[in-house]
């Protein structure tokens, strides 16, 4: 998924990639961006819910389109979800899981006009990791990689499971992130999977991997080698690098 970004945006996806869990099974994982580069998406869909993609496609696109996530933002995206689908079609054993709901996680940064600031909504296990100068300055949500055990809270398209996502939850998802006092930010949005492999390891020699891979085949080989390895787990692994435009020159 890609979107051209304007120009005069003091911020746009530099580099993304994503890769399978397996060669024979879908990618789950979905991002998107905003036209003028000011805002980005990642979603993980959860392999054990009904069709997740799709519902990852979704959510990032409507954060794209609008970042007042409320309830009703909740209940639309779950209506336009539901309503590509003819439930009565279904055998009945799809038609459970379809009630059972399809789950994602919301991973969203929306930076004001003159670059100085940036909001940070995460709803789920994918890691968003601000970095400056090579060095992490702060991760989001989680900070230790053991916080990668825990069930996380992920967003459903049955209300019912989203009931502990309620106003006040979701206000708590926003992070604020100043950008003004850094020199060279960058923001790597990343699936639950390589976010893990980050917070493992020290961050200024993982970062300068991440940052020194610069095409599809050069991150499925590093993904390749670090599952092979047992150092990244085997799921949907998706990265997107978000900077300013002069950012990743050929000595990152």
């Amino acid at each position: 998924m890609h979107a051209e970004n304007d120009a005069t945006a003091p911020f746009r996806v530099l580099r993304a990639f994503s890769v399978a869990k397996r060669e024979d099974a879908p990618n789950e994982d979905r991002w998107r961006a905003s036209n003028d580069g000011a805002i980005c998406a990642v979603s993980d869909g959860a392999s054990i819910s009904f069709d997740s993609a799709p519902w990852a496609e979704v959510l990032t696109r409507r954060f794209v389109e609008n970042q007042q996530v409320s309830r009703a933002w909740l209940e639309a995206a779950a209506k336009e979800y539901r309503a590509a689908y003819d439930r009565d079609a279904m055998p009945w054993m799809h038609q459970a899981a379809f009630d059972r709901g399809s789950f994602a996680t919301l991973l969203g940064i929306v930076f004001s006009r003159d670059g100085a600031s940036a909001r940070a909504f995460a709803v789920g296990d994918s890691l968003l990791a601000f970095v400056d100068c090579g060095e992490v300055i702060r991760t989001i949500p989680y900070v230790k990689p053991e916080e990668f055990d825990n069930s996380p809270q992920l967003i459903s398209t049955s209300m019912l499971e989203n009931r502990s996502l309620d106003e006040g939850a979701l206000a708590d998802a926003w992070h604020d992130l100043n950008i003004s006092a850094h020199s060279e930010p960058l923001f790597l949005l990343l699936t639950d999977a390589i976010g893990r492999w980050l917070l493992d390891g020290p961050s200024g020699e993982r970062i300068s991997v991440l940052l020194g891979i610069k095409d599809e085949q050069s991150f499925a080989t590093f993904v390749d080698r670090e599952r092979s390895e047992g150092r990244l787990r085997r799921d949907d692994t998706t990265m997107v690098v978000v900077g300013c435009r002069d950012e990743l020159s050929p000595n990152h």
